[in-house]
């Protein structure tokens, strides 16, 4: 079975290629008649694809603000 590549507009190839989170994996197109409502509080939980879990393999939180190259861990 042939999957696609998981995307997300908060993830992008900035970040580290082991970065995920659940949205990812939502394959519907958004409504554009749809107000869209942000919330200044980034609430996604994230979680990295190397430890599967919420921390990375250098023992850090896995988050859109730490996951970026300069990390010893993440690979572009």
């Amino acid at each position: 079975m042939d999957h696609p590549t998981p995307t997300s507009p908060l993830v992008t190839a900035a970040h580290c290629a082991n970065l995920r989170h659940k949205g990812m994996y939502v394959m519907a197109e958004p409504d554009p008649n749809e107000s869209r409502f942000f919330d200044a509080y980034d609430a996604t939980a994230y979680w990295c694809t190397s430890t599967r879990r919420p921390i990375g393999p250098d023992g850090h939180i896995v988050h859109l603000d730490s996951c970026k190259p300069g990390r010893g861990c993440c690979e572009h």
